[in-house]
């Protein structure tokens, strides 16, 4: 990962970086660093290894291992608690009474507000201490986890879950942005982290689903969220011991003064329209179909989130500290990497909600068992993850992403053609393994670009914008497969053939899926992550990169981006 020191011979290569097109840059001339970021100094590597040197923030490669594994329990987070209640939507709708609406809202009130509170905690967690926030979000998440297996109605439930959906929020962003200062160089070792990390959002809902099968079939779906609280509070009592102090802020910042930063910068604006905005359009998507899109309160919620939106756009250009930074939407790889792996996404997390449905309804599978249907999934997750992290230096990553974006496609099109009596083995198998290569190969890619897209100090930050989006696309998907569901339900077509609204929503996510190939032919990457890259151009011991000032975007460190490909 880092030069031996005996090695540095050219004076010229400790004072040259490399600038976003990929051309030398005299960092000499910079006094210090945009960002200080608190992680004790790496000039003495401690650890060679053939994946690069141990980050020296770390005592161990043990610790190291275990923060890795508490940075993906913490994307995983939001995931695992939608893997958990969508196989058991149809007990905990039977028991508390709800509508399909309100079904639904259990897991789209998740995704909603852990998108819409990502980044001003993305902000939180850079002023206040990314450990204290991190470990107090494993720590609140645990406790209402806890509140939700009480719940006793639609409203207790909903609501809970959309807490919950915030405390997840708080756990991201200082873990990437941890990640991001200890793996501050290109190399295998930061890959592979990296690739862990990733996989914490589709395996997350599968091994989250599988738990809840297990628990439910032994007990209810009560003891489901008490055995996910039970694990989150051991997360909790970990992460004291295995998240490592590495901080944005100055090391000689008094808290107060931090306190009165964060007031002054907080973007209170941004949050409040995004949150209003996106809810109200989610909300209207869903009620659309239940009480007529012609309702005064459906066109009323649909103009008035629709509106918010626009406004959460102007006010992010005009305000000096916004949550989302416009310039970053000026990287062109970044825009389309994003516009390119969202749909897939949202495709994704609709797809397993319906599948799940399905199973439990129309072919009376317990929750147990449509956890074991599911297994094959994590498993086949686990191993496409190594693969991805083993390959971003290796091979072109816009092929990793067109490679994702088939098997999406593939996926969706094997639950669209899908019966009630259908084999397993022939249609939902295949599209359980290759759903999750287009969210292994996806993630992979887009995270490791993200998070070389903004400087040091703003990590937590990169990570909140990325979070932000796919959580709010998933609200949006699953809005909107319900409105196709709950519009096809009560047709008489419907009540010949079950399948038929089952078969609509899959369709939706079918033409989310497909909708990233409009996107994938702008996406310019060569390979992320080369090691040779970083440590031939910079020396360790003259400090950290130099990156671009705040409004200017900078692009990732990828090798081959010049060689034929363009850089965007």
């Amino acid at each position: 990962m880092f030069e031996d020191p005996e090695k540095r011979t050219a004076p010229s290569s400790s004072s040259r970086g490399q600038g976003s097109d990929g051309s030398p840059q005299d960092l000499s001339s910079q006094d210090e660093p945009v960002g200080q970021v608190d992680e004790p100094s790496v000039e003495v590597p401690k650890t060679k290894t053939p994946f690069g040197e141990r980050p020296a923030c770390f005592k161990n490669t043990f610790q190291e291992i275990a923060f890795v594994f508490q940075a993906t329990n913490a994307t995983a987070a939001n995931s695992f608690l939608q893997g958990a209640s969508s196989i058991i939507t149809a007990s905990i709708g039977r028991d508390l009474g709800m509508t399909q609406g309100q079904i639904t809202w259990i897991t789209a009130s998740t995704a909603l507000t852990a998108g819409a509170f990502q980044l001003g905690l993305g902000q939180l967690a850079d002023l206040l201490g990314r450990k204290v926030v991190f470990t107090t979000g494993m720590g609140s998440f645990s406790a209402f986890v806890l509140l939700v297996s009480f719940a006793q109605n639609p409203f207790w439930m909903d609501i809970v879950c959309g807490i919950l959906g915030v405390c997840s929020a708080m756990v991201v962003p200082p873990a990437i942005g941890i990640m991001g200062a200890a793996y501050d160089r290109p190399s295998k070792r930061k890959n592979l982290a990296f690739s862990a990390f990733s996989a914490g959002n589709p395996l997350g809902f599968v091994f989250g689903s599988i738990l809840s099968g297990i628990a439910t079939r032994i007990f209810n779906w009560r003891a489901a969220y008490i055995l996910i609280a039970i694990l989150w509070a051991v997360f909790t009592v970990l992460a004291i011991w295995t998240i490592p102090k590495v901080e944005a802020y100055p090391h000689d910042q008094p808290v107060k003064e931090r306190l009165k930063k964060f007031v002054k910068t907080f973007d209170s604006v941004g949050t409040v329209l995004t949150i209003f905005g996106t809810g109200l359009l989610t909300a209207a998507i869903t009620l659309g179909p239940v009480d007529g899109w012609n309702a005064p309160q459906v066109i009323a919620m649909l103009v008035v989130g629709i509106l918010l939106l626009v406004l959460f756009v102007f006010w992010e250009r005009i305000y000096p500290t916004p949550l989302m930074p416009p310039h970053i939407w000026k990287d062109r790889n970044f825009t389309f990497i994003i516009l390119a792996c969202l749909p897939g996404f949202m495709a994704f997390i609709s797809s397993q909600f319906w599948l799940s449905f399905f199973m439990q309804e129309l072919q009376k599978l317990s929750a147990l068992q449509v956890a074991v249907h599911l297994l094959p999934q994590a498993i086949a997750g686990l191993i496409y993850n190594i693969i991805a992290g083993s390959v971003l230096h290796r091979i072109n990553n816009t092929l990793l992403l067109v490679v994702g974006s088939v098997c999406y496609v593939t996926s969706q099109v094997l639950l669209s053609l899908m019966k009630p009596d259908s084999v397993y083995w022939a249609f939902v198998f295949p599209s359980l393994i290759l759903s999750v290569v287009g969210a292994d190969f996806q993630f992979n890619v887009a995270n490791m670009y993200v998070m070389q897209s903004l400087p040091s100090h703003q990590q937590a930050l990169a990570g909140g914008i990325f979070n932000t989006i796919f959580r709010l696309g998933s609200a949006v998907a699953l809005g909107m497969s319900t409105a196709v569901f709950s519009s096809v339900a009560g047709t008489p077509e419907a009540i010949m053939d079950p399948m038929l609204p089952y078969t609509k929503a899959f369709q939706v996510s079918l033409g989310l899926s497909a909708s990233s190939f409009l996107f994938l032919p702008f996406v310019r990457l060569g390979t992320q992550g080369h090691t040779h890259t970083a440590d031939s151009r910079q020396d360790v011991a003259d400090g950290p990169a130099s990156v671009a000032p705040s409004d200017t975007p900078v692009e990732s460190s990828i090798d081959g981006g010049r060689k034929g490909e363009g850089s965007g």
